[in-house]
């Protein structure tokens, strides 16, 4: 038997979605936590910097401890943390409190260690092609939440794992919900994850290749030189380079779009799939090859569960966290964005609406 919370997130985006530095994001809200049965799974916020007011706590029945040298927000009782709570500990934290911005990891393995910080960075500029500018905090959404095992008002004293049970996304066209992420660094363990993809089968994203940020239907190259933008990372640096007028013998316009890097919906031009400009030199990519950034699916981080309802690893499973055997207070860090080298972050998401939902649960005391 397991006891259990749930944390929910709709949103909707709104603006360009598309690889330019100046795009506008996806709006998302949180409609809070929901707790049940007599053990409970309360969750909170790890609130130090005291941004959560006191008439938020007395508005919506919530208590602060001073705990493991923290100062953590938590629900009384059975009571859902509230989403206004949320947004207002991030819009005061500084972070995404409305809004995500197409972001990358660079090339990245899926597990992590948990001692270095997570970075992201952000979308570029025309001609930048390195990817090295640090993303502001308010492009992203992190959040330090808090567990603990809580016996009518008592905390737990035994040592409990918290497990990620279920993972909830769609969309309402455009498949935008395939280009969210989640980090998860719980201080043993640090991981990226789709919530979107329930198979057992783990994946990367090419965060190297070919763009048109200038939105004519061409990849862009450099004006001086003529050469084309590789943008990203690769194994190698692109050393050979043909006029797309000797390689091609018709002009931009009148040829065909060059799939170059891989895009499976090809019904219109976008970021990731254009034709080579008839002025431009065309980058031979022979032997050269993307570099990923890793992640894992849901189905691989979802625990395995035995006859009784107790979670464990097996096959499968990543524990979220787990609490202290002596304050029954577990830790862990989300950090939720939308990983830009996607192919489904075009322009034409735009307006698209997605949802996601997380549930977390714990094992029976």
């Amino acid at each position: 038997m397991t006891s259990l919370a749930g944390l929910g997130i709709i949103g909707s985006t709104a603006g360009s979605l598309a690889w330019y530095a100046y795009s506008n994001s996806t709006r998302f809200s949180f409609v809070g936590t929901s707790v049940a049965k007599s053990l409970l799974l309360n969750i909170g916020i790890v609130d130090n910097a005291h941004v959560i007011s006191d008439e938020k706590l007395e508005e919506f029945k919530l208590e602060r401890v001073e705990v493991d040298s923290k100062s953590v927000v938590f629900t009384q009782s059975a009571n859902g943390l509230d989403y206004r709570v949320i947004a207002e500990f991030l819009k005061n934290s500084g972070r995404a409190s409305n809004q995500l911005f197409p972001l990358t990891t660079r090339s990245t393995t899926m597990d992590l260690d948990p001692d270095d910080p997570f970075n992201l960075y952000k979308a570029p500029n025309y001609g930048e092609v390195d990817f090295t500018s640090a993303a502001e905090p308010s492009e992203f959404v992190e959040i330090p939440f808090a567990f603990k095992a809580d016996t009518v008002g008592t905390i737990g004293t035994i040592a409990q794992d918290i497990w990620l049970t279920d993972s909830s996304i769609s969309a309402s066209g455009q498949n935008i919900d395939q280009a969210v992420r989640i980090n998860v660094n719980n201080g043993q363990r640090s991981f990226i994850f789709k919530p979107a993809d329930k198979t057992m089968t783990n994946g990367a994203t090419n965060v190297g290749g070919l763009l048109d940020l200038e939105g004519d239907g061409t990849y862009d190259y450099d004006k001086l030189t003529h050469k084309e933008f590789y943008y990203g990372e690769s194994n190698v640096d692109p050393q050979d380079y043909t006029w797309s007028a000797d390689e091609y013998g018709i002009p931009y316009d009148e040829a065909d779009f060059d799939n170059v890097n891989h895009v499976t919906n090809t019904s219109g031009k976008s970021t990731f799939y254009a034709k080579h400009n008839f002025e431009a030199k065309t980058i031979n990519l022979t032997g050269v090859t993307p570099l990923t950034a890793g992640y894992h699916s849901f189905g691989t981080i979802k625990p395995m569960t035995d006859i009784n309802g107790n979670h464990y690893e097996g096959a499968t499973g990543y524990k979220i966290a787990t609490t202290s055997p002596i304050s029954g207070v577990g830790y862990a860090t989300f950090t939720i964005y939308i990983e830009g080298w996607d192919h489904v972050v075009i322009d034409k998401a735009v307006g698209y609406k997605f949802s996601l939902g997380l549930r977390f649960e714990m094992n029976r005391l």
